[in-house]
C-alpha cells in the first residue's frame, strides 16, 4: 500500500508540472492529417522539372500562304498493281521549278507497320516504315519520308512500292505530297551575336522563285510572281535588339516593287532599289527589331506588289546586335 501511494503521488506530480494543452493536441492531430507521410518511391527526380515551356512564336502581321508551292499526286490519279506480297503504285508528277522538297506519304492504316519505298525519276529513292495511323479509328495521316532535290523543272515518274497490298481497308494509299524544303541548315548565332540568314537556308513557298546555287548567284531568284515568298526559322541564343539588313540586287527597269520583311509580329516595308544588275549586291538597312527570348524565331520576305518583270534577288538577311552588345543568358 505504501508503494502504491507513492506511485500515485508521483503521477499527480507529473500531471501538475507538465499539463496537457487541449489546443496543442488538436493542432498536432490536424497537422498529422494535413501533412501525411510522404509516399515511398524509387523514381529519380525529374531532370527536366525546371525547364520552361517553349514560347509561342508570334504570328506575322500579314497573311502568308503556307500551301503555296506544295502539290500532290492522288490515289485516283495513280496506277495500282497488286502483287502476291507487295503492291506497286505509279504516277507522273509535274514539278514547276527545281529545288528541294519534303516527300510525304498520305495514307490510312490498321496494320502495325508497312514498308514503303518511293522513287522519283532515276535518282531519288526514299525508304521507311509507315506505322499504324490510329488506335481504333481509321484516319488519314502524313508521313515525311525525307527530302528530294529536283534538278530541273519538268515531268518525273514517281513510283511507290509497299510491302503488302495497299488499296484495301487494312492499308490504303491516299497519295504523295511534295512540300517546299530548305536546301541547307541555318548556322547558329555567331560569337559576336550576329545572325546571317543565307538564301540557301530559306524555305521558298513559291511556284517560280527558288534558290539559285551557281557561285555567281547564290541567291533567291526567279522572283517573277508576287505571291511567291520566303521564310527562315532560326534560333536566338543571346537575345536583345538587332539591326535588320537585307542584301539585295535588282536589274535596270525592275525597281519599285514594294516588299515586306516580317520578323515574328514586327513588319518592315521598303521599296526595291535598282542596283544595276540582279547580282550587283547592295545592303539596305530596314530598322531595328527586339528579339527578347532565347528561343526559335521566324523571318519572312513577302512582296506586296511587282513593279517590273521580277521583284529582286536576295543573297541574305543579316541581324546584327545594336551597339555590338548582346544579352547574356541567365
Amino acid at each position: 500500500m505504501k508503494h502504491a501511494s507513492l506511485f500515485s503521488l508521483l503521477i499527480l506530480f507529473v500531471v501538475l508540472i507538465f499539463p496537457t494543452t487541449p489546443g496543442l493536441a488538436q493542432d498536432k492531430e490536424k497537422s498529422a492529417e494535413s501533412d501525411p507521410a510522404p509516399t515511398a518511391t524509387n523514381l529519380p527526380p525529374d531532370p527536366f522539372g525546371g525547364l520552361k515551356p517553349e514560347a509561342k512564336i508570334p504570328d506575322y502581321e500579314l497573311k502568308v500562304d503556307r500551301k503555296r508551292g506544295r502539290f500532290s499526286v492522288s490515289q485516283k490519279d495513280g496506277k495500282y498493281t497488286p502483287g502476291d506480297h507487295f503492291a506497286h503504285w505509279s504516277w507522273n508528277a509535274e514539278f514547276k521549278r527545281w529545288g528541294n522538297y519534303y516527300v510525304a506519304l498520305k495514307y490510312e492504316s490498321f496494320a502495325p507497320k508497312m514498308g514503303v519505298n518511293v522513287k522519283i525519276g532515276e535518282k531519288v529513292v526514299l525508304k521507311s516504315y509507315a506505322p499504324r495511323t490510329s488506335s481504333g479509328d481509321v484516319r488519314e495521316d502524313t508521313l515525311i519520308l525525307g527530302t528530294a532535290y529536283i534538278e530541273k523543272p519538268g515531268e518525273y515518274p514517281v513510283t511507290l512500292l509497299t510491302g503488302d497490298k495497299s488499296n484495301n481497308s487494312t492499308f490504303q494509299v491516299k497519295g504523295i505530297e511534295f512540300i517546299p524544303a530548305p536546301e541547307g541548315k541555318i548556322l547558329g548565332q555567331s560569337i559576336d551575336g550576329t545572325i546571317e540568314l543565307h538564301a540557301k537556308t530559306a524555305t521558298t513557298f513559291s511556284e517560280m522563285m527558288r534558290y539559285e546555287p551557281k557561285d555567281v548567284k547564290n541567291c533567291l531568284g526567279y522572283w517573277v510572281m508576287e505571291d511567291d515568298w520566303a521564310e527562315w526559322n532560326f534560333e536566338v541564343s543571346n537575345p536583345g535588339k538587332f539591326k535588320v539588313e537585307l542584301v539585295q540586287g535588282c536589274g535596270p527597269d525592275n525597281g519599285g516593287s514594294e516588299v515586306a520583311v516580317m520578323v515574328n509580329d514586327q513588319t518592315f516595308k521598303f521599296t526595291v532599289k535598282e542596283t544595276g544588275g540582279f547580282q550587283n549586291w547592295e545592303t539596305i538597312s530596314l530598322g531595328e527589331v527586339e528579339l527578347a527570348e532565347s528561343d526559335r524565331h521566324k523571318l519572312a520576305i513577302k512582296p506586296l506588289n511587282k513593279a517590273g518583270k521580277a521583284v529582286m534577288d536576295i543573297q541574305k538577311v543579316i541581324l546584327t546586335p545594336v551597339g555590338g552588345k548582346i544579352a547574356e543568358n541567365e
